[in-house]
């Protein structure tokens, strides 16, 4: 029997044949989709491939608590937080030719000394992190605030793990009076631009608000949503954001031109009714559109890239709508599951796998540590 660094070494030369040859096997897998989520009352991240509703586990323990979890796609990363000891790990992901999906068995440590509310990856591999740096302070030296933090691609491949900048990109000192960045428990990146929803008076801080990356003053931030207290959850299409509150699931155009929602939203229980929505879309009026009420605080959102989001119910399950406009939708229930946390998900791609520089960085890496010296 082959020893494992052997065994893993075969599997992991097979691995750089199937990325600079894609064959059949890699075609099929091309274009698979994992669900991925936090389930911190069974201590694990499960997954569910996309037209198998069945939760497979992924990592079983090794965590003091589950937090956010954020996953790189382009170079097949999963970001975990454990604020219990104010730390985030990653783990490599690997798409096995069965449809499985397992991790390269090693937990790395990402970013250390971070409290986390929520993650986010851009298409370059940056991580964007919503939460706040713990330090050793003394009485008279404030503790440093809650922020939005990036950390660079090139410091997370190199597993430079500090927290520099303390005080983030935007921070409760930085995003006007009432602070913006006040509860930042979801984001997403587009961009240039971020856009985080506040988890707690979201009427009084703005409840969805997007902000240049770069930093700048209050003058550049725009709130986009002012209504709804708990906002929970984020996604964008090219039209459209979609966001979850304590009222229900919402969509509001990209690019409208007005702060906040205007007259405040009917948030009345309602039964849809299709006659009522009219020829061309809905009845509703103002930018802030009710998609649906059936599913509260939703987290984890996401748009699959072409006309679909999908929405994580911690109390019930995963859920998906129509994307292609922000009217009255029936949610369909793909996953029948309470206790989940949080979700992303893995897309895979061999293009992207065989362009991206990480990539080629791991097989190195992993191919100096495994090869006899």
């Amino acid at each position: 029997m082959a020893s494992a660094p052997h065994a893993f070494l075969v599997f992991l030369l097979g691995g750089i044949s199937l990325l600079s040859k894609p064959c059949h096997a890699a075609v099929e897998m091309d274009g698979v989709r994992y669900f991925l989520a936090s389930f911190p009352s069974q201590a694990k991240i499960a997954y569910m491939k996309e037209g198998h509703p069945i939760l497979r586990d992924l990592i079983v323990g090794g965590h003091e608590s589950l937090g956010p979890i954020a996953v790189d796609t382009n170079n097949a990363r999963l970001y975990v937080a454990d604020n219990a000891v104010a730390t985030i790990y990653w783990y490599q992901l690997v798409a096995l030719p069965d449809g499985r999906l397992t991790t390269d068995g090693r937990k790395n440590i990402a970013v250390v000394t971070l409290v986390a509310n929520s993650m986010k990856v851009d298409g370059q591999g940056n991580l964007f992190v919503g939460g706040q740096a713990i330090t050793a302070v003394t009485p008279s030296a404030p503790a440093p605030p809650l922020a939005i933090h990036k950390f660079p691609w090139f410091a997370l491949l190199t597993g430079d793990t500090k927290v520099y900048a303390l005080s983030g990109i935007w921070n409760t000192a930085n995003s006007g009076d009432p602070p913006k960045v006040f509860d930042p428990v979801t984001m997403l990146i587009d961009g240039g631009r971020i856009v985080w929803g506040n988890g707690k008076q979201g009427g009084t801080h703005g409840a969805v608000v997007e902000a240049p990356l770069g930093g700048g003053g209050p003058d550049a931030i725009k709130v986009h949503v002012d209504q709804g207290e708990e906002a929970t959850g984020l996604c964008l299409s090219p039209e459209y954001i979609f966001y979850s509150t304590e009222n229900g699931i919402f969509g509001i155009p990209r690019y409208k031109k007005e702060q906040g929602c205007g007259k405040p939203m009917d948030t009345e229980k309602k039964k849809l009714n299709p006659i009522a929505l009219g020829v061309n879309g809905g009845s509703q009026t103002g930018p802030c559109r009710l998609i649906s009420s059936s599913v509260v605080k939703a987290k984890g959102m996401v748009w699959d890239g072409d006309g679909t989001v999908f929405a994580l119910d911690p109390e019930s399950g995963i859920y998906s709508f129509p994307s292609g406009n922000i009217e009255e939708h029936h949610l369909t229930k793909i996953l029948d599951q309470a206790g989940l946390f949080d979700m992303d998900v893995l897309q895979i791609s061999f293009s992207l796998m065989k362009a991206s520089p990480s990539m080629i960085y791991m097989v190195m890496t992993l191919a100096a540590i495994l090869l006899p010296k």
